[in-house]
């Protein structure tokens, strides 16, 4: 039954690759006080970004700035993903034609009132095109006892053998206590309760979720929208879900 549940919460936010716009938007006579830009993360230094932009391999999808250590995610995590939606007319949110470290290229995109950005929201990620990735900053962790846990490989369950000492990468957090890690480049999604307590976990960056959208303007531009930075915007406001699996606009 839970690994239903995980599958399915992540099926849910698995979406099709595809490349950001080259489009070029225009930014409005006076830009929006209302957004700034993201912050760095503490745990890694701004000097090491590159400025070349780095096309993911798997899906294809640019992303510039970003120091060495970040991959990207195609979904955004969690039981239920974050989202956002549009409750007054006239709502400009900052975003980018790349995904992007820093600010780069700022395009001033228009959101349409009662707009829901969420993965479950399968009308408007139809009619909008959206993409929903995130960047996340693997880590590794130290099993500091010896033990057996149940981790899940493809469609098959197996126990995997840990010595004290061994070192697993954490490479995303899926739902409800399991993640995807990563031992002698193979990969297992297994629940971090069954680990042992003493477990060393490394603690790096928060995951920066993107979603690519059409703004509401006469080119449907497209860009790249960082979710803190919705948040920061006057008429956004985070998503109340109403059940497991469902979204839709605003009535």
């Amino acid at each position: 039954m839970i690994r239903f549940t995980i599958a399915a919460a992540t099926a849910g936010l698995l979406i099709s690759a595809c490349n950001p716009s080259s489009q070029d938007a225009a930014a409005p006579d006076a830009a929006p006080a209302t957004t700034t830009p993201s912050e760095t993360p503490a745990a890694v230094e701004p000097d090491q970004a590159a400025s070349e932009p780095v096309t993911d391999e798997t899906n294809g999808i640019e992303t510039i700035g970003y120091p060495e250590g970040w991959e990207l995610q195609p979904f955004w995590s969690g039981e239920y993903p974050n989202a956002f939606a549009v409750t007054q007319e006239g709502v400009t949110v900052l975003g980018h034609e790349t995904i992007t470290y820093q600010e780069y290229p700022p395009i001033y995109c228009g959101l349409p009132n009662k707009a829901t950005y969420s993965p479950w929201n399968g009308a408007r990620r139809e009619s909008d095109d959206l993409d929903f990735v995130a960047m996340v900053y693997p880590t590794t962790f130290t099993i500091m006892e010896d033990t057996s846990v149940e981790v899940f490989v493809g469609d098959g369950a197996e126990q995997l053998a840990l010595k004290a000492g061994d070192q697993m990468v954490y490479k995303s957090y899926l739902a409800e206590g399991f993640f995807i890690a990563e031992k002698d480049g193979v990969q297992y999604e297994l629940n971090e309760a069954d680990l042992p307590q003493s477990t060393e976990f490394q603690k790096g960056p928060e995951d920066q979720e993107w979603v690519l959208v059409t703004c509401a303007d006469a080119a449907g531009t497209r860009a790249w929208i960082l979710y803190e930075d919705a948040l920061k915007a006057l008429g956004v406001e985070a998503y109340e879900y109403t059940g497991f699996g469902e979204a839709a606009d605003l009535p």
